[in-house]
């Protein structure tokens, strides 16, 4: 049996890893676009910063493939699918076979279309050698331009901070930062800990053009409004779109992402797909999505690595909406639908703020700002669906739950 991962990252090694366990025999080859060993992408920022290099973020190091047999091809690009003739064709003219084939390609950002946008000093930030070369960069620089209001851009914002950047501004078309996983007064807390690091913010803005100095440099990003911001190097954070097109090529069904059944399987014969290129179905809103979550790709993972090996398991609909982050003083989580339901209860202070989202008494979604504490187990309550009495809904609004009051809930 051979079964070949495209994707060396949360949700591929963790599919090789299982198989491995469960079947000695099996050969397994794992096809990545980028050279060396694994490392985690949620860790780029720190690379950025200069407070890691490249080796501190390897989650995989070589060993990990001698040690579960895998043969790794780094630096290979896979360019078609044949699902018929089960085979891989690679950019450099080999072909490779496979019996069971698993699709972990992951994401990519959203380029900018604006004018400008491909010049030097102009980046995202979703691999690393992209922070490397941002980090060379940025000790030259006095000021620096992030593009969009969520996780990876405010990462990229404190990182250049870090870095040693003067001047470091957000342009953010969104009413306010995390528009995805904050309401207005819990983005403003987190807001105040960016500006107390000497980060400023722009709203309801977008970019329409980077213009470039005498060397062909970044010089400054030209608003919607006519403002220019005087910048050395721009960093663009406006979202991710799956790495579907191999298996749209190759006449699978592609929607938001590559369209999996309950146990992973695309609609090709004998592929599989996981990780931020699959469409999933969220558990608390019954709604088709995308989700780029390193836990979940590392479950979903675990789940296609059993079916790979013969060993049948089910899917179960995930909880994708799961974020937290601590930038400097004030931390943050957000889970589930955070605007739904039909019950809203919000507890704030000058520190702390909470909001509980619920549906016919049931939790659904929650954002803590400031004290995160017990947040397991306000995530257990979503997951597990369950109408809750009230004087259990008080001690959630309050703070005071704990893990004994739902060991008994039925």
């Amino acid at each position: 049996m051979h079964i070949v991962v495209i994707g060396n990252s949360a949700a591929g090694l963790s599919a090789a890893r299982v198989v491995r366990k469960l079947d000695a025999t099996a050969r397994i080859t794992v096809i990545s676009d980028e050279p060396g060993p694994a490392y985690a992408r949620c860790l780029i920022p720190e690379v950025l910063a200069g407070v890691k290099d490249v080796s501190g973020i390897n989650y995989a190091p070589q060993k990990f493939y001698q040690d579960f047999e895998i043969d790794l091809w780094s630096g290979q690009k896979v360019v078609s699918i044949n699902a018929e003739r089960r085979i891989l064709n690679l950019a450099d003219g080999r072909v490779i076979g496979y019996d069971r084939l698993l699709v972990a390609t992951g994401a990519s950002p959203v380029p900018p279309g604006w004018p400008g946008a491909d010049l030097p000093g102009v980046f995202t930030l979703r691999r690393v050698d992209q922070a490397v070369d941002l980090g060379k960069l940025a000790p030259g620089c006095a000021s620096a331009v992030v593009v969009g209001g969520g996780l990876v851009s405010l990462k990229a914002a404190y990182a250049l901070k870090k870095r040693g950047l003067h001047d470091v501004t957000v342009v953010i078309k969104s009413p306010h930062l995390l528009i995805k996983q904050l309401d207005q007064d819990s983005a403003g807390l987190v807001e105040k800990d960016f500006t107390g690091a000497g980060i400023k913010f722009i709203y309801g803005m977008e970019p329409v053009a980077v213009t470039a100095g005498h060397e062909g440099t970044v010089r400054a990003v030209e608003l919607e409004d006519g403002r220019k911001l005087h910048a050395g190097l721009v960093v663009v954070g406006k979202g991710v779109r799956p790495n579907s097109e191999l298996v749209r090529q190759a006449g699978g069904r592609v929607d938001k992402g590559i369209v999996v059944n309950d146990y992973l399987e695309t609609s090709l014969p004998g592929v599989y797909a996981a990780g931020d290129c699959i469409e999933v179905t969220d558990l608390v809103t019954g709604a088709k999505t995308t989700s780029g979550l390193w836990t979940l790709a590392v479950e979903q993972g675990r789940y296609a690595g059993c079916n790979l090996a013969g060993q049948t398991r089910k899917y179960p609909p995930p909880l994708t909406r799961l974020n937290s982050a601590q930038f400097r003083s004030v931390p943050f989580i957000s889970v589930g639908d955070v605007r739904g339901g039909d019950e809203q209860v919000v507890y704030k202070d000058n520190r702390v703020y909470r909001k509980l989202c619920f549906k016919e008494g049931r939790l659904v979604g929650f954002i803590m700002v400031g004290r995160v504490d017990r947040a397991g187990v306000y995530t257990a309550l979503i997951k597990r669906q369950k109408q809750l009495p009230g004087r259990l809904k008080d001690r959630l609004v309050d703070g005071t739950v704990t893990g004994a009051d739902i060991a008994g809930l039925k």
